[in-house]
């Protein structure tokens, strides 16, 4: 089996080589995608937790150059704390529950985006002498002051590795080549080596992250927006569900089973480009590049606290059961009726439901909480992250960057 840091060159391959039309302009064309986000869960009687469970939502956005609209379509055994769909669960009693949320979200057309990413891998020089400061605001609340390891250890060594690229000579202030520096940022971070691509089930500390220099791809997002900062670039990182077609994982952190379907949990940077708004940096899973993202909030925190790793291994200690979630579109034989979803959930769950056992199914039109300022995280609020299901959000990410390295060598 290829290790990932041999697999991530035929990433960059595959998007130096998709066939595109580069366009220097302020104005895209978008492209609007449609899913259907199903977030289900199982509470086995083992169970040692009480409380509320509260199941990672997508977030209506408006900003960063994405519109996403969001509305729960169909939902059994949950209640509505602040618009966030939760679960009851008291210790020792069976809980079983899911919601559907109908996505629709509208960004840069994938082909427009892909070859800006193209155009600055194929023809760099080309781009630099091209390149043009086209008189609007950056926005600056995607700027934060970069850790200092970054800028005393990070910034020398990818300036020390661009010197083998010919356009690196022609320029004497990176800050002056924002695309250039963004793409091959990502480049650096992903793909150079200098960051060994290894999956931790729980999320580290950057200064860690460049001690072991090891690290997975949550690991790598941050320290890529941080080394972006450096620059003046706007960057934020983005956590949601990427729709990969066909992929699936499993994967266990203490006696709780995550199982992904038709894409996987996922975090990537987005980079503000001055003439050409948000750029997708992805070039682990290609969202908004081929792949489409649902979100459910953005960060610009670059930093892990390690009371939140204590919290989200004694949260697992306790806590017994299964969450399933997949992205569907529609018209999928799957959601053609509620029989039918209920099945496929249920089978993905392990599970076989008694009826006179379950809640009953509620259709609805509530809105999910709206997230229309910079800056912000997942729309929850909570004041524990150990109540909070998937906020394990960062080790699910390696688990999905180690799964899509399989996928990819089966192809």
């Amino acid at each position: 089996m290829r290790s990932l840091d041999s697999i991530l060159p035929y990433l960059v391959v595959v998007l130096i080589t998709t066939t595109a039309v580069v366009a220097y302009s302020s104005s895209f064309s978008t492209v609007c995608v449609v899913n259907y986000l199903i977030n289900s869960v199982v509470i086995e009687p083992s169970s040692e937790y009480s409380g509320l469970l509260y199941l990672e939502s997508p977030a209506n956005i408006t900003y960063l150059g994405i519109n996403q609209t969001v509305r729960i379509a169909l939902s059994r055994g949950l209640t509505l704390e602040s618009g966030v769909p939760t679960v009851r669960v008291t210790q020792g009693v069976p809980a079983y529950a899911y919601v559907v949320f109908e996505v629709r979200t509208c960004s840069k057309d994938f082909n427009t985006a892909l070859a800006l990413v193209r155009e600055a891998l194929i023809n760099p020089i080309e781009v630099l002498r091209e390149s043009t400061y086209y008189g609007e605001e950056i926005p600056t609340e995607f700027l934060r002051e970069p850790p200092e390891v970054v800028k005393s250890e990070v910034r020398g060594a990818f300036e020390d590795w661009l010197r083998d690229f010919a356009w690196y000579r022609f320029i004497d202030n990176l800050s002056r080549a924002p695309l250039l520096v963004s793409i091959y940022a990502a480049r650096f971070v992903y793909n150079s080596g200098y960051i060994k691509y290894s999956a931790h089930l729980l999320p580290q500390t950057l200064e860690d992250v460049l001690k072991s220099r090891e690290g997975d791809c949550d690991d790598m997002s941050r320290l890529l927006a941080a080394l972006l900062w450096s620059y003046g670039v706007p960057a934020v990182i983005a956590y949601g569900y990427v729709a990969i077609p066909g992929f699936s994982m499993r994967s266990s952190i203490g006696g709780f089973e995550y199982v992904f379907s038709e894409g996987g949990s996922h975090a990537f940077v987005l980079a503000y480009i001055s003439g050409h708004g948000w750029v997708s940096l992805d070039f682990l899973a290609g969202s908004l590049l081929t792949y489409s993202f649902v979100f459910w909030g953005t960060t610009t925190n670059v930093e892990i606290a390690r009371e939140v790793v204590k919290e989200v291994e004694e949260f697992h200690m306790k806590l017994a059961g299964r969450q399933f979630m997949a992205v569907l579109s529609p018209g999928d034989p799957r959601l053609k009726d509620v029989e039918s979803l209920e099945n496929y959930v249920n089978t993905s769950l392990s599970l076989r439901v008694r009826e006179d056992r379950v809640p009953p199914i509620t259709q609805t039109e509530v809105v999910t909480s709206t997230v229309d300022r910079p800056g912000v995280g997942s729309p929850l609020n909570t004041a524990t992250v150990g109540l909070v299901l998937l906020t394990t959000t960062a080790a699910l990410i390696a688990l999905l960057a180690l799964a899509i390295k399989t996928w990819l060598t089966r192809r």
